[in-house]
């Protein structure tokens, strides 16, 4: 509900409220976002499914975790197995030894067998309800393997190549051979900018941009080639366990550079360990984000996405035949702005090859929304639209290809909310799509995780295709879990109610949803709303806006888990338990609406949304008038931390503090690209004067972006800024801050700068002296006060 404000009594009467004390700054700290996340428990359920219909799950518990079995047929749900039962047959004689599920398979009897893990490290196979367990030959768990479909097998990364594993076999054979430093296969790129700690041994990952087939008889990947890219240095100048600054090299094009990365697709035979080497087309580059499309029915022929950059851009699917290498070009799309295979440029490709008709459902925004079309693989015609209208198709979820359905999730479809997600069937051949998830709330229901979510396949639906699990919220009510008919929409039976005990004993409170108009006048706009707790009325209540302002991305929450402990900006519930009104707002430029909002932010970065944030926080203050135009604050990181300082450099008169982390603030500084430059989310191929896409000289800039990067408007500064990087920052690094730095130097303009020792891009969400600061250069500046003395407790494990 929204809390009422007594809007007769006029701004002038009101008084600023008492600032914020230690018990303040103790209340902030307990609802900080590394302080709730993941307490909310069973906010969600991911079902392994039997192959008798029935599926099981791990549910949290306060002390540990439970196993759940349920049969819808039966709408029962118990536990999957007798705990103590079960530990006193894998030899703890008390049966108080803790059981990892590893996975659960029906025989045709209904009896179920239970595979677990002992503390040796051996499987065990626990058959129920006998409880007899044996030891069984499988692979060792291991999270920097890749399994085959039938599990049996499995591929590692060892000295830049392709290793393989086999169960009950010891040993590894060698798949590939000609790996190297910068070129080899399976291997974390450089440009996933995360090359320093990848090196340090602190990351572990599967075999990256490698896919088996579905016979498991071949990998088909995607091989970088970043010899030829220009090393970057970072400098290391306080290093732990050294007074001697330490060197970290990475190989990272920037914008204009003549080096890029190169990229070609490789196919390995695994039963000769015979690799094939297929070329990317000469100025084409692989799509990142999309990977492997698909296979064909025989898993001879493999679907892809390739795009390049030019004006317009162009996107193709392409079917390479893993027998031979050749390639053909199935379908080819063109865009003034960007082309994508989905709004949300990190979620999974919404496409799905279709292998028993050798079609594909293919998603496009040419008619001015994202929408899903049926595709003939043969000869790439569009043969007709299955979903239309003026909405937004999110994730493709499942299809069903033996009744011809489609499972979708879409916004705006429904009133109200268009970012709350709901799930649909439509029948692919035509016909209207029909609502599977009435309720008014975020129906998490997603299609998997594309390459940067590591590739993993949603499990919500039944294998069936006749049900599915659904976990939906809203910013104040924690989400339910059920298990839906995928006919009608009808609850088949309850599973979870989310347990946000530990959340509101914090102190948590949830914020409101807002529709405001954009800067336009007409366009809707929305923006959750944390305001301070307790009675505001008598108060001049100051506002800080959180902004991140990137293209692919949205970053006001709509459900409750985000509400409670978001990705990007963190600190706003925080905020506002210091006396902060505190926004976030999805202006014109982000994802999840038509192409024309999204476009918005094309060759004009976040300078609309900016104009969009002032106008709806003006339309907030005049609907709570409480809140204090005269003090408004911004702070954002990353791409928040480029946009919150063009906040105060293009509206000075309205912005008045700004904080800002790690930001991107000249676009030429920073990474460039086809396969995963900044360019390509902001403007495209950069042009320079001379016609070319490569820089003439070091410190060129190409017209398009010169107008973005924020050193040109450096003697525009009117308020108070503190700029923050880390200095072994690879996503955005510190030579664009210190560029502007440099900037206001020169223009005499003072700012106030906070480094950080070796981190890196994750500051704003582990760093504790990062937050104290951020939270007392508000108090300060925006409040004019004092902030109190008090330390903030590091996150679990720092």
């Amino acid at each position: 509900m929204r809390m009422l404000l007594v809007a007769a009594m006029g701004a002038s009467t009101l008084a600023h409220a008492a600032p914020p004390d230690v018990e303040a700054y103790a209340r902030a700290e307990r609802v900080l976002d590394y302080n709730l996340r993941g307490k909310v428990l069973n906010a969600t359920v991911w079902p392994q499914w039997l192959a008798d219909g029935r599926f099981w799950y791990r549910r949290q518990e306060k002390d540990g975790a439970s196993y759940v079995l349920v049969d819808p047929a039966k709408a029962s749900r118990g536990a999957l197995f007798d705990a103590k039962r079960l530990a006193r047959a894998l030899g703890d004689a008390r049966g108080k030894v803790a059981i990892d599920v590893e996975s659960v398979a029906s025989d045709a009897d209904g009896v179920l067998r239970i595979r677990v893990r002992g503390a040796d490290g051996r499987a065990r196979d626990c058959r129920l309800p006998t409880y007899a367990c044996r030891v069984v030959v499988a692979l060792a768990r291991d999270p920097k393997a890749l399994a085959s479909p039938d599990g049996t097998r499995a591929i590692v990364v060892r000295d830049d190549n392709l290793w393989l594993r086999e169960a009950g076999v010891d040993g590894e054979r060698a798949l590939t051979r000609d790996g190297e430093p910068s070129y080899g296969y399976g291997v974390l790129p450089d440009f996933s900018l995360r090359g320093i700690p990848w090196r340090a041994g602190r990351m572990v990952v599967p075999p990256i941009a490698a896919h088996w087939s579905p016979d498991g008889a071949r990998v088909f990947g995607v091989r970088y080639d970043e010899r030829k890219v220009e090393a970057y240095p970072y400098l290391a100048t306080a290093p732990e366990g050294s007074f001697r600054p330490i060197v970290h090299t990475v190989r990272l094009g920037l914008l204009g550079d003549a080096e890029q990365v190169r990229d070609s697709w490789y196919v390995i035979d695994v039963a000769s360990a015979t690799t094939r080497t297929i070329a990317v087309p000469e100025g084409w580059s692989t799509l990142t984000e999309a990977g492997l499309l698909g296979w064909s029915a025989d898993a001879h022929k493999a679907y892809a996405a390739i795009v390049r950059y030019d004006r317009p851009a162009r996107l193709r699917l392409v079917e390479i035949d893993v027998r031979d290498g050749t390639l053909r070009t199935v379908r080819e799309e063109s865009s003034d702005t960007r082309v994508q295979l989905n709004d949300f440029t990190y979620n999974r490709p919404a496409v799905r090859i279709l292998q028993k008709s050798a079609q594909a459902i293919w998603w496009t925004d040419h008619g001015g929304w994202g929408h899903l079309h049926l595709v003939d693989l043969a000869d790439g015609r569009t043969l007709h639209s299955v979903t239309s209208g003026d909405w937004l198709v999110r994730d493709l979820v499942g299809v069903d290809e033996a009744r011809r359905e489609v499972f979708f999730t879409a916004g705006g479809k429904e009133p109200g909310d268009p970012y709350q997600r709901r799930l649909y069937r439509v029948p692919l051949d035509g016909g209207e799509p029909v609502l599977l998830t009435p309720e008014a709330a975020d129906h998490a229901i997603d299609g998997g995780a594309g390459m940067f979510g590591g590739w993993r396949a949603s499990t919500l639906l039944s294998p069936a295709m006749d049900l599915v699990v659904d976990s939906f919220s809203t910013v104040d009510e924690p989400p339910v879990t059920v298990l839906r008919s995928t006919r009608d929409g009808r609850i088949v039976m309850p599973l979870e109610r989310a347990d946000a005990g530990a959340v509101l004993a914090a102190g948590w409170k949830a914020p409101t949803r807002e529709r405001v108009k954009a800067a336009d006048g007409t366009t809707d706009v929305w923006a959750t709303l944390y305001l301070p707790p307790g009675d505001m009325s008598g108060r001049r209540i100051p506002i800080v806006d959180g902004m991140y302002g990137g293209p692919h991305i949205i970053n006001a929450p709509i459900g409750f888990v985000d509400a409670t402990a978001a990705m990007n900006p963190v600190s706003k519930s925080s905020l506002a338990e210091l006396g902060f009104a505190v926004v976030v707002i999805d202006g014109r430029g982000t994802p999840g609406r038509s192409k024309a909002f999204h476009d918005a932010s094309f060759l004009t970065a976040s300078d609309v949304q900016l104009e969009d944030h002032v106008a709806a926080i003006r339309e907030l203050a005049a609907r709570y008038p409480q809140l204090d135009l005269e003090r408004v604050g911004i702070y954002g990181h990353s791409f928040g931390g480029y946009s919150s300082t063009r906040a105060l450099l293009r509206h000075p008169g309205f912005f008045k503090v700004g904080v800002s982390s790690a930001g991107s603030h000249s676009f030429e500084g920073m990474y460039g690209g086809a396969i995963h430059g900044m360019d390509r989310l902001v403007g495209g191929r950069p042009v320079y004067a001379d016609g070319s896409a490569i820089r003439p000289t070091p410190d060129a800039v190409p017209d398009l972006f010169r107008p973005l990067g924020n050193i040109a408007l450096v003697d525009r500064l009117a308020g108070k800024l503190m700029l923050v990087y880390g200095d072994l920052d690879e996503n955005a690094m510190p030579a664009p801050t210190l560029h502007l730095v440099s900037a206001f130097t020169k223009a005499n303009k003072d700012v106030d700068l906070l480094y950080l020792a070796n981190q890196d891009h994750e500051l704003f969400r582990n760093d504790a002296y990062f937050t104290r600061r951020l939270w007392d250069y508000f108090v300060q500046h925006l409040m004019g006060a004092t902030p109190p003395a008090y330390r903030i407790a590091p996150p679990p494990g720092r």
